[in-house]
């Protein structure tokens, strides 16, 4: 999904806003902005949860529809098949 379309998610959810999601999840405002650019594990299951989406529909490019993540992050990153 395109970043507008999660936080319009947000928005219509119960949490409203990104900070209500990150004190339930126990991650950081920081973290959930910064998944949108580039990919946070925590922060990205703690966005899936709070809007009941799975996460290979919010990041297609970084989550198989089966759970296993398509990318690392790192020196090294690359995509895992």
């Amino acid at each position: 999904m395109h970043e507008a379309d999660i936080l319009a998610a947000v928005r219509k959810s119960e949490f409203r806003f990104l900070p209500a999601i990150a004190e339930r999840y126990g991650v950081t405002d920081v973290a959930l902005r910064a998944a949108f650019r580039r990919p946070q594990r925590g922060a990205e299951k703690a966005i899936s949860k709070a809007l009941r989406i799975p996460l290979h529909i919010l990041w297609p490019d970084r989550w198989s529809p089966a759970g296993d993540r398509l990318v690392r992050r790192g020196r090294r990153a690359r995509r895992v098949a």
